[in-house]
């Protein structure tokens, strides 16, 4: 991790700011009284607690081999068994296609703007998460092959 100390240092901070967005938004949410408000608060905690275990992983990878390897090299060198990786993937992207019929449907039997715009933010979600593995997968099986 000595060859990244200025990255590290900053992912570090950024970190710190995520965990500080989650502990006011959970504090925030215990204070509002409205099913929406909480609805609203929830989703942007999640986000922040979801972005600090991300970044936390980053800062693992880091702390690992510093080949001159890039992290996709590293991250699918040490698999006993790349199909098992690769069937994974392709499982939880299914599963990822299934999530966004279900948000589409949920959308479509409800009149309610604010529940619209939510179910609408986790669809887009949805789709990022199925741009991100499918990056994912096109680059790790480049490697594992």
């Amino acid at each position: 991790m000595d060859s990244h100390p200025e990255l590290v240092q900053l992912i570090r901070e950024q970190v710190e700011i995520e965990k500080q967005s989650v502990a006011r938004l959970a504090e925030t949410e215990r204070s509002v009284g409205t099913g929406a408000a909480k609805l609203l608060l929830v989703e942007m905690r999640m986000d922040s607690q979801k972005h600090a275990a991300v970044l936390e992983a980053v800062l693992e990878a880091l702390k690992g081999d510093q080949s001159s390897k890039s992290l996709w090299q590293r991250a699918f060198h040490g698999f006993v068994d790349p199909a098992i990786v690769k069937r994974e993937i392709e499982n939880h992207r299914a599963l990822g296609k299934s999530m966004q019929t279900h948000l589409q449907e949920e959308m479509s039997k409800t009149n309610d703007e604010a529940i619209r715009t939510l179910l609408k933010h986790l669809a887009e979600d949805e789709r990022r998460h199925e741009q991100i593995l499918e990056t994912i997968s096109q680059r790790a099986y480049r490697i594992i092959r």
